[in-house]
């Protein structure tokens, strides 16, 4: 099949009648219904079953519909890229994606800068955890995303933009650094398993010979830090998340000190990186001007 035989083909699948799909395609039903037939005729089965002036689609059109819309994907992912290539220089939507915990203050101070800096640039911001911004990037809904820990996943571009401390929150205890091993494991609030802060502690547990254990487990740093507050217990979050989120304990700092990776991801496909490198520099910029206030 050629290409305008495919979207001839997808638009009346879409449409659900010729004549609709005819004025999706901007074309006259006739040529619609030619190109339909050429593309039958160069097959050598039927798309459609004529009945009662209506298009009814055959099994085989069922069969390779899936695969047509691979190809019409694809087709939107080129469109997009070449969208990009043309706006590099202002004129740009950018959908960006963060995780909960950097959307409290370091995100939107990063954004109210870039768009002082690139007026013409619309930003879309959506906060999401970490697997879901993965998954959102690779979909090509969101065009860059700023997360905890590193997500190395085939069609995936990474950028390093600073490491940050994780620091206790204990109203119970005044003075740092906080062993790992003398946390009370029945007042712990922990981070959900699949988050990489959860993942990073866990191994540092288990150095330390003592399982990590924890008396309520939450999805976000910030969640974790208003159980804190609420008086549920003590935990661990990212120094950021401590920094920024109002009215709790000082931070301490922990024993062995643990460092957890914020980084920027994009797909591997895009240019986005060379559009949006100012917001990387921004997120730097800024990380360590606040890194200068957390406990180190």
């Amino acid at each position: 099949m050629r290409l305008r035989q495919i979207e001839v083909f997808y638009a009346i699948m879409a449409q659900g009648s010729l004549r609709r799909a005819a004025e999706m395609l901007h074309v006259s039903q006739p040529a619609a219904s030619k190109v339909l037939r050429y593309a039958e005729q160069s097959l050598g089965f039927s798309l459609f079953e004529r009945t009662g002036g209506r298009l009814v689609p055959t099994r085989e059109a069922r069969i390779i519909l899936p695969h047509v819309d691979n190809i019409f994907e694809k087709v939107s992912e080129l469109k997009r890229l070449t969208e990009n290539l043309r706006h590099a220089h202002g004129g740009h939507t950018i959908n960006i994606g963060c995780v909960p915990s950097l959307g409290l203050s370091l995100v939107p101070r990063v954004i109210q800068k870039y768009h002082s800096i690139h007026p013409d640039n619309e930003l879309t911001i959506d906060t999401l955890h970490g697997p879901e911004i993965v998954s959102s990037i690779l979909n090509c809904e969101l065009d860059l995303g700023i997360v905890f820990g590193t997500y190395d996943r085939q069609g995936l571009t990474a950028c390093h933009i600073a490491d940050i401390p994780l620091v206790v929150i204990d109203p119970k205890c005044s003075k740092g650094p906080v062993a790992l091993e003398d946390i009370d494991p029945e007042r712990y609030i922990g981070l959900s398993k699949n988050d990489p802060t959860a993942c990073l502690l866990d191994m540092a547990w288990e150095q330390a010979g003592k399982a990590s254990a924890a008396v309520v487990r939450v999805r976000t740093h910030y969640m974790a830090a208003e159980l804190v507050r609420q008086g549920g217990g003590c935990t661990i979050v990212d120094g950021l998340t401590a920094l920024h989120y109002p009215n709790l304990p000082a931070p301490l700092a922990l024993r062995p000190a643990l460092k957890i990776p914020c980084t920027v991801l994009f797909r591997a496909d895009y240019v986005v990186f060379h559009i949006a490198k100012d917001i990387c520099q921004l997120l730097q910029e800024e990380i360590k001007n606040d890194l200068r206030c957390v406990v180190s």
